[in-house]
């Protein structure tokens, strides 16, 4: 019976419900788990074996009353009065999270260069020399110095982590979530390439390398004469990450890099909103 309602749970758990809704079915599931557990005490109890049957008519009484308060929340959308958690929340010192509370976004700041139309914006690859990615990795440690930058994967439990590697589409989660914005960044154009420079400020700043490609073509075949390339965001990644093991989660270190958005203005259009 547990195994089929683990079963029921890990196939609810691939289907995109809205969150109300699946916790319905949860409670619908515990109520069925509830009449497994009150068939198994009556079991135990008949047949004499008192302790276990007397435990086990503990728990689905304790399970019963949370059950209570859950099915009250979900399907009624009130709070029953018998409900003792606020008591126990004062009791064990827990802050509970209000249901209108979201988790934290990892979202990307806007950038200083101003604002670019992301229908005119494309990623660009970045080509670094040892030099360069070892002040792309300092980078990473001045900014975490000026709190710009945190290693706590978001405030994600490792339990969390699990699911959503088990059940998403990445393999591995960065420790700086989807990237840090860096402070100062800059496109100098050279004869022969574009190369940027960033840094906590512009005094500190040096250059980080030299773009690769725009989009899907080499920035060789930009046409330099009829258009202008512009550096829209440069955001930091990479680091410290967690990959799912043999034996759960494994953390690994890896080099930081830098995501680039650059816009590539024609003479008859403009990047910017």
């Amino acid at each position: 019976m547990f195994s089929f309602l683990d079963g029921i749970n890990s196939w609810l758990s691939y289907i995109n419900i809205e969150p109300k809704t699946k916790s319905r079915l949860y409670v619908i599931l515990g109520f069925l788990g509830e009449l497994y557990l009150i068939y198994i005490s009556y079991r135990f109890l008949t047949n004499g074996v008192i302790v276990r049957g007397s435990l086990f008519l503990l728990v689905t009484i304790v399970l019963a009353y949370f059950l209570y308060l859950n099915a009250i929340y979900y399907f009624l959308n009130r709070n029953s009065k018998i409900d003792l958690t606020p008591k126990l929340y004062q009791l064990l010192h827990i802050n509970p999270k209000s249901a209108t509370d979201t988790p934290p976004t990892q979202y990307r700041n806007i950038p200083a260069n101003g604002l670019f139309d992301d229908r005119e914006t494309m990623p660009a690859t970045l080509v670094s020399n040892p030099a360069q990615q070892a002040f792309i990795n300092q980078l990473a440690i001045a900014l975490e110095n000026e709190q710009l930058l945190q290693k706590n994967y978001g405030g994600t439990t490792d339990r969390e982590l699990t699911r959503q590697l088990k059940h998403g589409t990445t393999k591995t989660v960065s420790a700086i979530g989807k990237g840090v914005l860096i402070p100062y960044f800059s496109l100098e154009n050279q004869p022969d390439s574009y190369q940027v420079r960033a840094g906590i400020n512009a005094a500190q700043a040096d250059v980080i390398g030299k773009i690769e490609t725009v989009g899907l073509q080499s920035v060789t075949q930009l046409d330099r004469q009829r258009g202008k390339l512009y550096l829209a965001g440069a955001y930091l990644t990479g680091g410290k990450y967690k990959m799912l093991g043999r034996n759960g989660l494994m953390e690994n270190n890896d080099d930081y890099h830098v995501e680039l958005q650059v816009a590539y203005q024609q003479p008859s259009s403009s990047p910017m909103k």
